[in-house]
């Protein structure tokens, strides 16, 4: 019998990790349900030993497949393509699971006939050690399976549907021959279009499972690292631009392909702070910012009109000297939550 579950897990160079994040996975409570893919993409430190002792321990649940470094998305296909399980998620390496959370979750989607199945993340910050679980609103509906469609563009639900709370179908990710960009950073939002813009149905439960740590200079979500990453950004949003095109030829539902717009637009948005606001160099930014729009002008003019505002709004706090900390205080949140 197939396992209800992969966790496809990407490792590179987590050593100092693992001591927390693999122990969760050898829950028996897991055997026969759980499969655990973990992807060694090229590790140099001690990554290879720890997975291969792990495994060594937990032959009934962990599987290794040890790769060349192609990057995250490079891992995920790897293990996409070595997944078992009915359903499919990510779970990176130097994050963990909630095995309570985890449990309950395995038994829902053991009767789930939802394509896409949605739970709970926490965030852990590595420092202080403090964390906060984001929950779902009042307008989400939770325990039932629904229309994508009908809920995909309600209020700001899509944004509680991100790589850390999403399950997939494994057969949906195959029948839509999903594979993400290699050698590129910020693949996990290609990957959450991909997974749900081709979705019937959706279900959300309230069981806290993805445990994200945070507070780590060196993660790609650094106001720094998205400035350097810059061109890993305009890689990924070309590809959703590239994959919207070729969705125009399906009956898509008009819900979702305003779904795909939003966010394609959203990126827009985050790249427009990125360049005009994150980035020491102002005009470095300034020149990265009216290539963008651009770009936008000439490909998809309907997104450039659609971000024009969120443009011009960048532009007059670029003018007056705002930067990523600044931003954050003014709006009360972190930028690349949208």
């Amino acid at each position: 019998m197939a396992p209800v579950l992969t966790i496809a897990v990407p490792c590179y160079n987590v050593e100092r990790y693992l001591d927390r994040s693999l122990p969760p996975y050898g829950d028996p409570r897991f055997v026969g349900r759980l499969e655990v893919v973990l992807v060694d993409d090229g590790s140099t430190d001690n990554t290879p030993d720890l997975l291969a002792d792990f495994a060594r321990k937990n032959p009934n649940v962990v599987k290794i497949v040890t790769k060349e470094n192609g990057g995250h998305g490079s891992a995920v296909n790897a293990a996409l393509a070595h997944a078992g399980g009915t359903y499919f998620r990510i779970v990176d390496g130097d994050d963990w699971v909630n095995p309570d959370g985890l449990n309950a979750m395995l038994d829902v989607m053991s009767a789930s006939e939802a394509d896409l199945v949605v739970d709970l993340k926490r965030e852990v910050h590595l420092i202080t050690g403090e964390s906060e679980l984001f929950e779902l609103p009042g307008y989400v509906p939770t325990g039932a399976t629904v229309s994508f469609p009908d809920v995909c563009c309600e209020h700001d639900t899509e944004s509680y549907v991100m790589i850390h709370t999403l399950s997939v179908r494994t057969e949906l990710l195959r029948s839509e021959r999903v594979s993400l960009l290699e050698k590129t950073f910020y693949e996990d939002y290609e990957y959450v279009v991909k997974a749900t813009v081709p979705a019937r149905t959706i279900a959300f439960h309230s069981h806290e499972v993805y445990q994200y740590l945070v507070g780590n200079a060196s993660q790609s979500v650094s106001a720094e690292n998205y400035v350097k990453r810059w061109d890993d950004h305009m890689r990924v949003l070309r590809e959703i631009v590239r994959y919207e095109d070729e969705q125009a030829q399906r009956a898509l539902d008009p819900r979702v392909k305003r779904y795909l717009a939003r966010k394609i637009e959203l990126m827009v948005h985050t790249l427009y702070n990125i360049a005009l606001i994150y980035d020491h160099d102002r005009a470095r930014g300034m020149t990265r910012a009216k290539k963008l729009r651009s770009e936008l002008s000439q490909r998809c003019p309907a997104h450039e009109q659609a971000t024009r505002k969120r443009y011009r709004m960048a532009l007059a706090l670029h003018a007056l000297g705002f930067d990523s900390k600044k931003l954050d205080k003014l709006m009360g949140r972190s930028l690349e939550r949208g």
